[in-house]
């Protein structure tokens, strides 16, 4: 844990990659949503790939926005099911026009359980596959050999404790972005270095479970 939170700021590329970081985020949080992102997650990507080196690797490097866009479109098709299910039950919610009661509270109940279930095993499957397509370039990759990383002790320890620190960061730094001003700005740095953190510890125990 102790080794993730002093990763981003160690080896020749650190401040770089940090700065580059940061201006993804706060780029996304004031002008340019989503596409500013694209770049930090083909970063994000490297980072899982690298899980064994005990330095950062640069973010000033081509491969970088191509394989944003590779890891965009894996983080598609990952979130493509929950999100398609999470509409058609909002739909059915809508369409009653009433609030469910009896049969209708289990079945509405048991709809929301099934969307969250698989929204986590997709959020616990898609770093695996950044990794497997960084790792080779090929969004085949992102799409196999899932089963023996997941069921891997190793990564779920990393995946859980990076979502843990992932999730307190998210909500620290959507906290100081809605107060505006230079608050949003070290918001926005706040929300790059902890999501660096939280995915070296997912990278870690990537790392382990390929050995």
């Amino acid at each position: 844990m102790f080794e993730a939170l002093r990763y981003p700021l160690r080896g020749e590329h650190a401040e770089k990659a940090l700065l580059a970081a940061w201006l993804c985020v706060l780029v996304h949080s004031i002008a340019l949503p989503v596409l500013a992102l694209v770049p930090l997650l083909g970063y994000l990507a490297t980072v899982l790939e690298t899980g064994d080196e005990d330095e950062p690797p640069t973010f000033l490097d081509r491969t970088v926005l191509r394989r944003g866009i590779g890891a965009s479109v894996l983080a598609g098709v990952y979130g493509a099911i929950p999100l398609g299910m999470a509409l058609v039950t909002f739909y059915l919610l809508a369409e009653t026009g009433r609030e469910p009661t009896g049969a209708g509270t289990l079945i509405v109940l048991a709809g929301s359980t099934t969307v969250l279930f698989v929204l986590a095993t997709a959020a616990y499957l898609l770093p695996i596959a950044l990794a497997n397509y960084a790792r080779s370039d090929s969004l085949r990759a992102g799409l196999k050999r899932l089963r023996p990383i997941a069921v891997h002790a190793a990564y779920f320890v990393g995946w859980s404790s990076g979502s843990i620190l992932g999730l307190l960061g998210l909500a620290l730094t959507s906290a100081l972005v809605d107060l505006g001003g230079v608050l949003a700005v070290l918001g926005s740095l706040v929300g790059a270095y902890m999501t660096i953190v939280a995915v070296r510890r997912v990278a870690r125990g990537y790392a382990v479970a390929v050995d």
